[in-house]
């Protein structure tokens, strides 16, 4: 088959890069007999068309594909990725409900349901799962994008709150405890009791003491997260005020759609938020940083607590045994009569497990069939271990099954397990389901240890009858609305409370009835949309 040779600077801007792909596109792939597809991958990625796992799947299926390259900056500053020349599909997508309907209405990408045929794998899942079929629907009812599954019961709870406990350790020794705190050594250990108002004392210590012992009291940083992220936020801090918090503040209770941010609750933990703030506790960079920057900080061991999904990613192997895991945070002001102890409270996050838009097919491919069938071979286990972790022969598993399973390598050397992942994996399209767990694939370690820490440390906590916002389906006219109103309304909310907790000072509750009055249309235009579907979503995977 004819082969592509198609290489893209990562330094080029997006002009030239789309001038490239044009050119591409006069005299490449007119033949049918072999596929472009463009994907958005950094510099440190490896090259996709030298991965092992795509080529075992070019010597199985017979099928060329050719993977081609943006950045993600690149990708972004495209406002037409569709209209590439001489690519047939793009991984990784990233299109909204919204974009991919709309492409999909004039045409420009593939209803793939008409394509089933082609793919029976694809084919078995939408008739075993109501859920991922729903999903996946647009308005008209067609599927216009191959989805990424992956079923760990991790992403619910995406935030650990981690301490340090040597720094705890130092303020034991030197009688440095806030006033009411006792504390031994042989406490310091996972699943810390703390409530809130002795988690901030703690803080409190760790700002105006010397905690590591260099010198000096002005580069420790008592508490750290990264705020908004889909993991490390400080969601659960807030909940800690009695509410089922998130990064959307949007959640279902019971069946009904809610923000937690209408709720004055909210408005009391901003509030003291903004007091922690001002007393140093919480510096501005958990409030401007990005994952790099927070991990990178992490690394020498300067925080003395941070919320994130595993404490391994964020510091070095010499000073991971120095942190332990705090239960969620007591709530000094909800008082259990029968402990006598301040009540906690965790949220559930709306990061999905089934999420859309990973892959679309251009409508100018010539030949749908034969990709869609390379494409379904990705949901076979074996396929979609290697895409997500790396392949067998890099070394991501073991090379021998045990028991019939693919066992996951743990050893890669000075590399992080994140670190290799991320060179080595294209993610994308997989899909990985507890049955899959249970017979063709055995998980990392690591996800295991979190699955046993959140079920410790973290679910029991969980707020009554909270659930997450599963994937909705929207009509035309729900898709255009939310389209008017849920971005302004997210970017509103994300304004008023930063300001309100950096601003140096104490928001007042006019000002925060103020922020509601002014975005009051916009917050029932969106709660009404969101249980119109939710109420759709119900009627069609429940069963009769």
């Amino acid at each position: 088959m004819k082969k592509l040779i198609i290489g893209i600077s990562v330094a080029l801007v997006w002009l030239v890069a789309s001038a490239a792909f044009a050119v591409l596109g006069t005299n490449q792939n007119t033949s049918g007999d072999g596929f472009v597809v463009l994907t958005v991958k950094e510099d440190s990625v490896k090259d996709y068309n030298t991965m092992p796992v795509f080529k075992d799947l070019a010597n199985e299926t017979g099928i060329d594909v050719k993977w081609i390259y943006n950045t993600s900056a690149q990708y972004s500053n495209n406002t037409d990725p569709v209209g590439i020349k001489g690519i047939d599909a793009i991984y990784h997508s990233g299109f909204s409900n919204l974009k991919l309907y709309d492409y999909g209405r004039r045409g420009r990408i593939v209803a793939i349901d008409q394509y089933l045929s082609s793919m029976p794998n694809f084919k078995k899942i939408l008739d075993e799962r109501k859920d991922i079929l729903e999903a996946l629907k647009s308005p008209d009812g067609h599927i216009y994008s191959l989805p990424r599954v992956e079923e760990m019961g991790l992403k619910a709870y995406p935030n650990i709150l981690y301490l340090n406990k040597k720094w705890v350790k130092k303020l034991i020794d030197e009688n440095k405890l806030p006033a009411g705190l006792t504390l031994t050594e042989a406490d310091l250990k996972d699943g810390l009791d703390l409530s809130r108002n002795e988690f901030k004392g703690i803080l409190q210590q760790f700002y105006a003491n010397d905690m590591d012992g260099d010198g000096s009291t002005s580069n420790e940083v008592p508490l750290s997260f990264v705020t908004g992220n889909w993991q490390g936020n400080e969601a659960d801090l807030i909940a800690s005020f009695g509410l089922p918090e998130n990064r959307e503040h949007k959640t279902i209770i019971g069946d009904k759609v809610t923000f937690t941010f209408t709720d004055e609750k909210w408005f009391n933990a901003v509030r003291e938020l903004a007091t922690w703030f001002n007393s140093k506790l919480i510096k501005a960079t958990s409030y401007t940083q990005g994952d790099n920057d927070f991990l990178a900080k992490g690394q020498d061991g300067r925080y003395g607590s941070f919320y994130w999904w595993e404490k391994n990613t964020v510091l070095s192997k010499e000073l991971r045994d120095d942190y332990v895991i705090v239960l969620p945070l007591r709530n000094d002001d909800d008082i259990d009569p029968e402990t006598g102890k301040g009540r906690r409270y965790v949220g559930v996050s709306n990061e999905q497990e089934i999420e859309k838009g990973e892959c679309v097919i251009l409508e100018t491919c010539q030949d749908k069939e034969g990709l869609l069938s390379y494409f379904d071979k990705f949901f076979e286990p074996i396929y979609s271990a290697q895409l997500n972790y790396g392949s067998i022969k890099s070394g991501a598993f073991l090379p021998e099954k045990v028991n019939g399973k693919l066992i996951p390598n743990d050893d890669h050397g000075n590399q992080s397990a994140d670190d290799f992942r991320m060179k080595n994996a294209p993610y994308g399209v997989v899909y990985l389901t507890e049955k899959v767990w249970e017979e063709s694939v055995e998980m990392e370690s690591r996800a295991k240890q979190r699955l046993e820490d959140l079920k410790n440390y973290v679910k029991p906590y969980s707020y009554e009858n909270a659930k997450a916002v599963p994937n909705l389906n929207y009509t035309q006219d729900e898709l255009v609305t939310l389209n008017v109103y849920e971005s302004s309304l997210s970017n509103n909310v994300k304004s008023w409370y930063v300001t309100s907790v950096t601003n140096g000072g104490i928001p007042s509750k006019e000002s925060w009835q103020n922020f509601l009055n002014t975005n009051k249309a916009s917050i029932e235009k969106v709660l009404e949309i969101n249980q119109a579907a939710y109420d759709r979503y119900l009627a069609a995977t429940q069963d009769k």
